[in-house]
């Protein structure tokens, strides 16, 4: 008994001596430790600070040169029209142009130029109209595709950082078509044709949107669907917890020479699951849509936050003129987040490297 109470007492010194010699490790190590955990963060902090610091001195110093290079540009611009407001020749059209051109390439997130553009073409185009020298009137009608060249150009740069966020679709019509544009999530889009066939649920398809899903629904399930809150006695749809996507409703009304009048309808689809249940119409209003739109200003915001705008490509004149004009459109829809493409990188930049 007594070898045997020797020995516990022998194991709990020495389990006591390795507690303490442990403590003692762990004080040292903690005395080195948490210097230096608290020198690194304070050294993060102190990076992040000169880097925040950095980047609203350099926004500040952009902000003043784009600042006195856009008074300067609206003040040559005002002085070229006082002077040239009796006159309004060749040469000064050609001037507008040339400031419109570096107003749309420095500050197009900045600010809306289409009523500048618009005003010049409509003015284009009514001295090519009132001259009968056809050497003139070819030289007026340059100048026209030169303005519509640079609204093009600068609406193309804007679609093509959009779609690095969002996605779009081109699509052609004539006046008094009618097409339907599917704004779903593309994984969304994917998931219904692998359940109905590569066929079905098309980003653009022509003809109305509400028929189109009715008969879908009713060759489906061999019943009537209800298209909207009163129909079959049913409520809005909205409340029954359904999943939500929305489409887009285009019905052409007139085409002119450098926009298409369009009539809009927003329609919200719902789905359980990847099963269509219905869908309810939203207001239609007319939209017009020409050479001159942005869309990073001209855009429209969908219920779901996300947003979708129109950019006409090009309109092109049949051997019948005007009414077996075609007109080629870009829908697209991008996030609701996005803010220009100048910010945005720069603060998801600032934000990464913070984290």
């Amino acid at each position: 008994m007594a070898e045997e109470a020797r020995t516990t007492k022998d194991r709990w010194d020495k389990w006591e001596s390795f507690a303490k010699t442990l403590a003692g490790v762990c004080a040292a190590a903690g005395a080195l430790a948490i210097p230096w955990f608290i020198n690194q963060y304070t050294e993060e902090n102190r990076k992040s600070q000169v880097y925040v610091q950095m980047m609203t001195e350099r926004e500040k110093s952009d902000t003043s040169i784009r600042e006195n290079m856009f008074k300067a540009l609206l003040d040559g611009y005002l002085q070229t029209l006082k002077e040239d407001v009796k006159k309004e020749d060749l040469e000064s059209f050609r001037k507008r142009i040339v400031f419109l051109e570096l107003l749309a390439a420095n500050f197009q997130e900045f600010i809306n130029a289409k009523p500048l553009f618009e005003e010049v073409y409509e003015k284009l185009v009514k001295h090519r109209g009132a001259v009968k020298d056809e050497q003139t009137r070819n030289a007026w009608m340059e100048l026209e595709k030169k303005i519509t060249g640079v609204a093009k150009e600068t609406a193309s740069r804007q679609t093509t950082t959009l779609n690095t966020i969002g996605y779009s679709v081109v699509f052609a019509m004539r006046k008094g078509e009618v097409g339907c544009i599917r704004l779903y999530e593309k994984a969304d889009i994917k998931d219904l044709r692998k359940r109905d066939g590569a066929t079905r649920f098309k980003t653009f398809e022509d003809g109305e949107c509400l028929p189109d899903r009715k008969k879908e629904a009713e060759a489906k399930a061999g019943t009537n669907t209800p298209t909207s809150p009163n129909q079959n006695g049913q409520g809005p749809l909205a409340t029954k917890g359904y999943h939500q996507q929305q489409s887009i409703e285009l019905r052409v009304t007139e085409l002119r020479d450098a926009s298409v009048a369009l009539q809009v309808t927003v329609y919200a689809d719902f789905f359980d699951r990847n099963t269509y249940v219905g869908s309810e119409p939203g207001r239609a209003f007319p939209v017009n849509v020409s050479y001159f739109d942005l869309p990073y200003m001209d855009n429209i915001k969908l219920a779901d936050g996300t947003r979708f705008a129109l950019v006409l490509k090009g309109i092109y004149k049949g051997p019948g003129g005007k009414e077996s004009a075609e007109a080629d459109i870009e829908a697209i829809r991008f996030r609701s987040d996005f803010m220009s493409l100048r910010d945005r990188p720069l603060f998801e930049e600032m934000l990464k490297k913070l984290q």
